[in-house]
């Protein structure tokens, strides 16, 4: 019986890792694409996990996260950003461009 509650942990592990993998480089490449398309720079091709919680999307239970990541305009300061990512899909997109803040919902939650 250990043997199986252990193999089910580890599924779990392994599961929730690939998610994760998965939910990142999306948010990356969503990042990466709309700030190339307002002609700013995405800095140091990352992003940071700022927050994960579980809540209810389209009537399931699915993970909810929220990202940052930094990005430069043509005078080369640092702005940041944050995406929203839930259920699998990227939602929200927000630049915060010295003390204009930019949204863009992407899908309906």
């Amino acid at each position: 019986m250990l043997e199986l509650t252990l193999l089910m942990l580890l599924g779990f592990i392994m599961a929730y890792w690939y998610n994760q993998t998965k939910a990142i480089e999306e948010v990356r490449r969503y990042g990466k694409q709309l700030t190339r398309e307002r002609g700013w720079a995405f800095l140091d091709d990352s992003v940071v996990q700022q927050k994960i919680k579980i809540k209810s999307r389209l009537g399931r239970l699915a993970l909810y996260r929220i990202f940052d990541f930094e990005f430069s305009d043509a005078s080369a300061r640092r702005h940041s950003g944050h995406i929203k990512h839930h259920g699998g899909v990227v939602i929200e997109v927000q630049f915060n461009h010295g003390s204009e803040i930019e949204t863009l919902r992407l899908q309906n939650f």
